[in-house]
């Protein structure tokens, strides 16, 4: 029996470990700040990684352009057996046939080995190509557009992740402020039920506090569902796919967003396209098309190159004898060719036309660009100028409500107030939190989109 007990005393001890140890990996939790968040997207996004190897790509691609100009060495070598004879037929009386041949019969001539080896080391070496400078600043120009092809999808990024950060935080100092009313609201119905209770009230103030209180409530579950999205956002383009939750620090004060619209909007009149990733883009897309010009033209100019062969050609009707130092045969050669394109079939000229029309194209492309800047530029700063008024007036009316519950808290001590102005204080007070919250992160989310208009993420990308 004390056998049994000790047993499970131990089963016992074990499962506590067990569940201890279980809530110690469940609540497990991560800190992040703002930066944390971009740093950590950096290293994780699959999209990033794999676009950054676009430009490990194109920078071989410079080395292997480099290379047009070093020499090619190559080492060929066949051996062969030929099934059949291989015989020159002559005629008589033809310079080749023997006198004795009478004229017009055939003589079957034997010409050559059954076996033969061939070895042949070749040495190029481009001496002059009119392409060539052409196809190294292509090279070089892919190298920069996929570079800045990175940078545009790293400041994609960092705005989505201030998108997502900046709501969640936002969203929690409004759950917040619910609780605290919550807290209060509770109170109240308490009082008021009581009140009824005891015969000092009746039902329909009830009925309302309580209609108050779960407007609340409901809004809450609002906000924590928002914020759980939002959350799932910044997870998303963060990649973040570890057990440990999220929990989101650093500085966040609602003031800082109130002094910088008018910094913002301000930096929003001055800004020019130049200081966007996009219109880097189209400018090297711009370069990039001209230099294709280029190269399709050059392709229409002499080339002149050099080259050289050490080879040998012994052949013996045996394959024992083909080794036999006296029956190799060398060959070798050096020299220099040149070519001289004369015609190519119009394939030159139409694929010129071809790339200045696509210049053409990007050209047309980046003066759509200045013209969405433009409109982007005016959009983004009424929405700011609009979203700021509308706050402003959101957090006055907000005030308003706070001080009239605390009045009217005052007032129904003294009894000055009954339980119907509380009720009618606290629907007040959750129709403004709820627009003044709703304003607040209109103008954070317009502040974000005016960062993006402006270049202001270019700096954390990288450029």
């Amino acid at each position: 029996m004390n056998h049994c007990t000790l047993n499970l005393s131990k089963r016992s001890l074990w499962l506590l470990i067990f569940f201890i140890f279980d809530a110690t990996i469940i609540k497990a939790q991560k800190t992040f700040t703002l930066a944390d968040c971009v740093n950590y997207a950096y290293r994780n996004n699959p999209l990033l990684n794999a676009a950054s190897k676009d430009t490990s790509i194109a920078a071989i691609g410079i080395q292997r352009a480099k290379g047009a100009y070093l020499p090619r060495v190559n080492f060929v070598a066949a051996l062969q057996y030929y099934f059949t004879k291989r015989n020159l037929l002559v005629e008589g009386g033809t310079p080749l046939a023997p006198s004795s041949l009478p004229d017009g019969d055939p003589l079957a001539i034997n010409t050559g080995f059954s076996n033969s080896w061939y070895p042949s080391l070749n040495v190029n070496q481009l001496i002059f190509d009119p392409a060539y400078r052409n196809s190294y600043n292509i090279a070089l120009q892919n190298n920069v557009l996929q570079a800045q092809q990175l940078l545009s999808f790293k400041i994609d990024l960092v705005a989505g992740i201030y998108r997502a950060f900046n709501t969640c935080r936002l969203l929690e100092v409004q759950a917040h402020f619910l609780e605290q009313n919550i807290i209060r609201i509770d109170t109240l119905i308490s009082l008021t039920r009581t009140k009824f209770e005891k015969g000092a009230g009746v039902k329909l103030e009830v009925n309302r506090v309580e209609v108050t209180g779960n407007r609340m409530k409901s809004e809450l579950a609002n906000v924590r569902n928002g914020y759980s999205s939002a959350l799932l956002a910044l997870q998303f383009q963060m990649n973040y796919l570890e057990k440990d939750s999220m929990i989101l620090t650093g500085d966040f004060k609602v003031d800082h967003f109130e002094k910088k619209a008018d910094t913002l909007m301000l930096q929003l009149l001055q800004s020019i396209p130049q200081q966007r990733i996009e219109s880097q883009l189209l400018q090297t897309q711009i370069a990039l098309a001209d230099e294709s010009v280029k190269l399709e033209q050059a392709r229409s100019r002499p080339s002149i190159g050099a080259d050289g062969s050490i080879g040998f050609t012994p052949g013996a009707n045996t394959i024992g004898k083909i080794f036999e130092g006296e029956r190799w045969k060398p060959y070798s050669y050096i020299g220099v060719n040149v070519g001289f394109p004369i015609f190519n079939g119009l394939d030159v000229k139409r694929a010129v036309e071809q790339k200045k029309l696509q210049a053409s194209q990007s050209r047309n492309y980046l003066d759509q660009f200045t013209n969405q800047f433009e409109n982007e530029k005016r959009i983004t700063y009424t929405q700011i100028k609009n979203s700021f008024e509308r706050y402003r007036y959101a957090d006055a009316n907000l005030k308003l409500a706070n001080n009239n519950i605390e009045l009217l808290h005052e007032a129904f001590v003294n009894g000055v107030a009954d339980n119907q102005d509380l009720i009618l204080g606290e629907n007040d007070l959750y129709d403004n939190q709820a627009r003044y919250y709703s304003e607040l992160l209109q103008l954070l989310l317009s502040e974000v989109e005016g960062l993006r208009v402006t270049g202001s993420f270019n700096g954390q990308a990288g450029l």
